[in-house]
């Protein structure tokens, strides 16, 4: 009998291990390519790129990201309730842990990412980690307020809000309840969240996005309330970025 529990527990684990990783892929690369696919046959590729031969910059420019980043995030919507097996709205707040924001843990999460971006900029520059070459690109692209803006907009603030609702939110709900529990729920929504980020090329910065998304789990963890994950995504790109925008 308990032979029979354990391999029915187990394969609900792995089903449901499964299940999410369907989705986190569905979120984090089909939707996005279903964006650019919008944006083009639209003719939005042609307004927002000088020349429509360089499509290596699709990650780099900061019209097309924000306009890309801005689709995916409303074409994630209507895909919430089923992910989270919720019946209505409420469910679905209630399920991402979308709560009030307190003064206390507030100032936790702002220093604890403040400490952790200096730490890492510092560990950096120790080791000689040259800027990476897609960050260069980016920087070459925005040139005007506008450029400015419209990259602020999609990396500290759409972009953080989209992940952490994808990762900390669906991935971290439906992993934390089967068996995998909390560390499940932090490890592989954080390994996942490392691999989309294809577009650097040093070993450094993918161990640094993985430890990074490992101790926003925990925040989710501990606090129960994605706000404080989406703060502390949002002020990690905010200093990623801060040469560029400002």
């Amino acid at each position: 009998m308990d032979d029979a529990i354990k391999q029915h527990v187990n394969q609900n684990t792995v089903e449901s291990l499964l299940y999410t990783l369907y989705w986190l892929a569905f979120f984090s690369l089909a939707l996005p390519m279903v964006s650019y696919l919008i944006i083009f046959l639209s003719g939005g590729g042609a307004l927002l790129l000088n020349d429509l031969t360089h499509l290596d910059q699709l990650e780099s420019n900061p019209g097309l990201v924000f306009v890309s980043i801005f689709l995916t995030a409303v074409l994630t919507l209507p895909f919430l309730k089923p992910t989270l097996d919720a019946q209505n709205k409420s469910e679905v707040i209630g399920r991402l842990a979308i709560e009030k924001v307190a003064l206390f843990p507030l100032i936790i999460t702002v220093l604890l990412t403040a400490a952790y971006v200096l730490l890492e900029q510092w560990l950096f520059g120790f080791m000689e980690v040259a800027l990476p070459d897609f960050m260069l690109e980016v920087k070459a692209q925005t040139n005007s307020l506008l450029d400015k803006i419209m990259l602020f907009l999609a990396a500290v603030f759409i972009g953080p809000i989209f992940e952490e609702v994808v990762f900390r939110g669906v991935a971290f709900y439906r992993l934390k309840k089967n068996a995998l529990g909390v560390s499940g729920a932090i490890i592989i929504p954080s390994i996942m969240f490392t691999l989309i980020h294809g577009q650097y090329d040093q070993v450094e910065v993918y161990i640094s996005l993985f430890v990074f998304s490992c101790l926003v789990g925990l925040i989710r963890h501990l606090s129960d309330n994605l706000w404080y994950c989406i703060i502390a995504h949002m002020i990690c790109n905010l200093l990623a970025l801060g040469e560029i925008i400002w």
